[in-house]
C-alpha cells in the first residue's frame, strides 16, 4: 500500500475509534466539566488527573504528563509499537488492516501469520477443554500436587495434550492444512504422519504482548525418558529469545497498579506460583540465557528488574550473565538470592508471601553483589588471595560510571579483602594513567564518546543488521567502503561472514573488546516499531551522503596543495563526479 493510501486509512481508522469509548474499554471514565476523568492507568493515583478530551480525541494526565491521541493511548497501555496498537483499534471498530507483502513474492506476511494466530489459539482452546475433561485427570492431579488452585490454573489457561493425534485431528475439523499445523510449531512430522509435539505434556500457552498465543510449553507427566519440559520450536510468530512469560499476566497488574519494580525469574512455574501468592508483577525468560530483546520488553513496565533465578549453582551462573544485560539495557538492577538453594516457585509455597518480600527488601545492588559474589571465591584470610580479590574487585569497580560511584564502593572492597581502603585505592591508581597535569584519570573515563551524523546513523544500520530491527527487508548493498571507525569494521566484516544473520546475542559477543556495542544498543533501542526500517534507509543515506562529503573535502585539500594544471584538473573531474553520486 502506497504511504498517501495508508494516511488516509489512517485517518478514517482515527475518525471512527472514538477515544472515549477506548479508554473507558481499559479504565471507568466520569464526565465532569466537558470532559471524562478517571485515576491515570499509568501511575498510582487517589484522585483522578487522567483526563480525556473528546472534542479533541486527545488524552492528557495532569499528574505524570503522559498525553497523546488514541493511537497513542493503546500503545501506551498496551506496551506495543505504532503498528500493533493500530491492528488493535482495527480489530475494535471493524476496519481491515491494510495488508502488507512479505519476502515471499505472492505471499502475504500478514495474512500468514494471522493464521497461525488463529490455529494456536484453537489449539489452545481444544488443551484446556482436555484438560478439564476425563482426559485431563492426570494433569489435574499433577496441578493440584504442584499447589496450583483451579482458578489460577484457569488464569494461565493451562491444558493437556492426551496423545499425538488429538491435536492434529482438531485442528484439520478447524480447517487448518498440515503445512500451517508444521509452520505453527504446535505439530511435527515424521515418517509422513503429522503428530502433536506436546503429546502427554501439561501444557501452559505463552501469550506475547498483544494477548497472542504463539507457542506452548510442555511439562511431561509420565515417562521421563523425554525431555522434562519442552517449548515450541521458532517460527514464524514466536522467538523464544524475544519473548517473556508472564506478559499478559503483567499488562492486567499495570491496569490497577503503579509497576515500581518487575521480578525476573526463570520458569513458568516460579510466574505462576508467585501470581497464586499475590505477587503478580513477575515474567520469566523460559529457561534460556536472557538477551537484549528480552531486558527491553522489561524495561516498557518500568525502570527497575529484581533477578530472582534459581538457588542452585546453575541459577546464579545465569544470573551473573543477566545483570550486564539488564544494565546495559538502562535498567536499575537488583539481585535477590534465596536461601536453601531454592527456587522461587519451592520458596513462596513454602515461606509465604511475606517471607519472599522480605527477600526483595533485602535484595543487593548490582555492583555490591557483584563483589561480594566475587569475594566467595578467594579465602581473604590468606594474603596472597586478599591481593588477588582486590586486583579482580578494582576491575568491576572500573566498570562503574563515575568516580563518586566508584569511590562509594572502596570500603566495601576493603571490607571483603580484609585490607585498607589504601590499598585498594592504590590499586585503582596502578590501573590507572595521568594526565600531563599529573591527576589520575581513569581508563574507564578516558575515551571520549565518538559522535556526528556518521556515528548516529552507522550505529543503528550495525544493530538492525544484527537483528535489532524486526522484518527488515534483505538488505544486499555493501557498506564496507562507508565504515570510518575501525571498530564498525570490524563489526560489519563480522556480519558479512556470517552465513546467516547474526543476532543481537552476536553483537553483544563483542561487548568486552568493542566498546561501541554499548553505544549501537543505545542508538538502536532510540526507534523502534513501523518506522525503524524507514529511518534505516534514511542511515544508509545520511553515511553515503557523509562518505561522498569526506571525499569532496579531501579532494578540495588536495587541490588546494596542488601546483600541477593537469592535476588539479582531474581534482576537478572527481568532484564532480561526487557531486553526481550525491
Amino acid at each position: 500500500m502506497k504511504e498517501q493510501s495508508f494516511n488516509e486509512w489512517l485517518e478514517t481508522l482515527k475518525s471512527k475509534a472514538n477515544i472515549v469509548d477506548v479508554v473507558a474499554g481499559y479504565v471507568p471514565l466520569a464526565s465532569k466539566g466537558g470532559r471524562y476523568w478517571a485515576c491515570c492507568p499509568f501511575h498510582h493515583e487517589k484522585t483522578p488527573s487522567f483526563s480525556v478530551d473528546e472534542q479533541r480525541q486527545a488524552f492528557y494526565c495532569f499528574g505524570c504528563h503522559v498525553g497523546g491521541d488514541v493511537i497513542k493511548f493503546v500503545m501506551d497501555i498496551e506496551n506495543t509499537d505504532f503498528m500493533s496498537a493500530c491492528k488493535l483499534l482495527s480489530q475494535k471498530v471493524g476496519l481491515p488492516m491494510p495488508e502488507f507483502k512479505s519476502k515471499r513474492p505472492g505471499e502475504s506476511l500478514h495474512k500468514k501469520k494471522e493464521r497461525l494466530y488463529e490455529l494456536m489459539r484453537v489449539a489452545a482452546r481444544f488443551y484446556r477443554e482436555t484438560y478439564k475433561s476425563e482426559k485431563g485427570i492426570a494433569a489435574r492431579e499433577y496441578v493440584a500436587k504442584r499447589g496450583i488452585s483451579e482458578k489460577t490454573a484457569g488464569t494461565f489457561g493451562m491444558g493437556y495434550s492426551p496423545d499425538y493425534n488429538g491435536l492434529p485431528a482438531h485442528l484439520k475439523e478447524k480447517g487448518f492444512n498440515e503445512v500451517e499445523m508444521i509452520e505453527s510449531g504446535a505439530c511435527a512430522q515424521k515418517d509422513g504422519r503429522v503428530y502433536d509435539v506436546m503429546a502427554g505434556r501439561l501444557i501452559v500457552p505463552i501469550i506475547d504482548g498483544m494477548r497472542r498465543v504463539i507457542a506452548f510449553g510442555g511439562r511431561v507427566l509420565t515417562s521421563e525418558k523425554q525431555m522434562k519440559y519442552r517449548n515450541t520450536n521458532d517460527t514464524v510468530i514466536f522467538n523464544k529469545k524475544c519473548e517473556v512469560f508472564g506478559q499478559d499476566t503483567l499488562k492486567k497488574y499495570r491496569l490497577q497498579n503503579t509497576v515500581k519494580y518487575v521480578i525476573m525469574v526463570e520458569g513458568y512455574m516460579d510466574v505462576i506460583s508467585l501470581y497464586q501468592a499475590g505477587v503478580q508483577n513477575s515474567v520469566a525468560s523460559m529457561g534460556t540465557a536472557l538477551n537484549v530483546k528480552q531486558a527491553e520488553i522489561v524495561k516498557r513496565y518500568c525502570d527497575t528488574v529484581y533477578v530472582c533465578y534459581d538457588g542452585d549453582t546453575a541459577g546464579q551462573a545465569a544470573t551473573l550473565r543477566s545483570l550486564d544485560i539488564f544494565y546495559g539495557a538502562g535498567l536499575n538492577v537488583k539481585v535477590v538470592s534465596l536461601p536453601d538453594n531454592l527456587d522461587p516457585d519451592e520458596y513462596i509455597k513454602e515461606r509465604g508471601k511475606e517471607q519472599f518480600i522480605r527477600q526483595l527488601d533485602n535484595a543487593l545492588p548490582l555492583f555490591e553483589y557483584k563483589l561480594r559474589t566475587l569475594a566467595n571465591g578467594y579465602d581473604t584470610t590468606v594474603a596472597e588471595e586478599q591481593g588477588k580479590f582486590v586486583v579482580e574487585a578494582v576491575k568491576i569497580l572500573k566498570t562503574l560510571p563515575s568516580p563518586a560511584q566508584i569511590d562509594a564502593y572502596i570500603p566495601l572492597v576493603a571490607k571483603l579483602s580484609g585490607l585498607g581502603t589504601d590499598t585498594v585505592r592504590r590499586q585503582l591508581m596502578q590501573e590507572s594513567e595521568f594526565t600531563e597535569e599529573g591527576a589520575p584519570v581513569l581508563l574507564t573515563q578516558q575515551t571520549k564518546r565518538k559522535d556526528g551524523k556518521y556515528y548516529k546513523a552507522m550505529r543503528f544500520i550495525l544493530y538492525a543488521l544484527y537483528g535489532g530491527v524486526d522484518d527488515l527487508q534483505t538488505f544486499d548493498k555493501d557498506l564496507s567502503l562507508y565504515c570510518e571507525d575501525e571498530e564498525h569494521k570490524k563489526l560489519y566484516d563480522y556480519y558479512r561472514e556470517c552465513d546467516g544473520q547474526p543476532s543481537i546475542d552476536d553483537l553483544l559477543a563483542f561487548e568486552n573488546e568493542v566498546p561501541e556495542v554499548k553505544e549501537i544498543l543505545a542508538e538502536g533501542r532510540k526507534v523502534s516499531g513501523a518506522v525503524a526500517g524507514v529511518y534505516f534507509n534514511d542511515c544508509v543515506r545520511s553515511i553515503e551522503n557523509e562518505f561522498v562529503k569526506r571525499q569532496r573535502k579531501s579532494l578540495l585539500k588536495a587541490y588546494a596543495e596542488s601546483a600541477s594544471e593537469e592535476e588539479k584538473s582531474q581534482i576537478l573531474a572527481q568532484m564532480s563526479n561526487n557531486q553526481k553520486k550525491k
